[in-house]
C-alpha cells in the first residue's frame, strides 16, 4: 500500500452503485442512493494513515466505526490525504458541507462523539468528486497545505443517463 505511516487527515471516496438500506449502529437505518460518498477522517493514532486507511480497505465483517457499516455495501474508490501535523478533520468536513456539490446524507455520521452536533463527516455527491477541485479548495482556504491522492479502484458508476442529466 502506498500510504504513509505518518499521521494525517483524509477523505475516503466510495461508490454505491444501487439503492441500499443499511443499519448503522445506534444511528439507525438509512437508505443510500446510488452515487459517491466522501468520508472525512483523521489518523493520529499508531500507524498513522497507513493503519487507519488500511482498516477501511479490509473486510468490515465486524464494524467498529460508522464508516465500516457503509463500506459493507460500498466500493472504495480513492483517498485524498495530507500528512500535516494539525488536525484538519472538522475543517475539511466544513469545506465539503459548504460545497453545492455535496449534501449530508446521514446527520452525525462519523461525528457522533460531538453530542450536540448535527454535523456529519459523510457527504454525498451524485457525480464522482474531482481531486483537482479539492486541491483548489485547499489552496484557497489553507496556506501551504497540499493533499495527495491514492487511487484504490477505477470505476464507472452505472447511473442511468437521465439521473445524470445527460438525456
Amino acid at each position: 500500500m502506498g500510504l504513509p505511516e505518518k499521521r494525517g487527515t483524509y477523505v475516503l471516496i466510495a461508490s454505491v452503485p444501487q439503492m441500499k438500506r443499511i443499519e448503522i449502529g445506534r444511528l439507525g437505518a438509512f437508505d443510500l442512493v446510488p452515487g459517491f460518498y466522501a468520508y472525512v477522517g483523521s489518523a493520529f493514532g499508531a500507524g498513522g494513515l497507513r493503519a487507519r486507511i488500511g482498516h477501511h480497505l479490509e473486510s468490515t465483517a465486524a464494524p467498529h466505526w460508522h464508516i465500516d457499516y457503509l463500506l459493507q455495501v460500498a466500493q472504495r474508490v480513492e483517498v485524498w490525504y495530507t500528512t500535516a501535523d494539525q488536525e484538519l478533520e472538522h475543517h475539511w468536513a466544513d469545506l465539503l458541507e459548504k460545497s453545492p456539490q455535496f449534501r449530508i446524507p446521514i446527520p452525525r455520521f462519523g461525528s457522533s462523539d460531538y453530542h450536540r452536533s448535527r454535523s456529519s463527516h459523510l457527504f454525498y455527491s451524485k457525480r464522482r468528486p474531482a481531486f483537482s477541485w479539492f486541491q483548489q479548495q485547499l489552496a484557497e482556504q489553507f496556506e501551504d497545505l497540499r493533499a495527495e491522492r491514492y487511487v484504490i479502484a477505477e470505476i464507472a458508476l452505472q447511473v442511468p443517463k437521465r439521473d445524470l442529466g445527460l438525456e
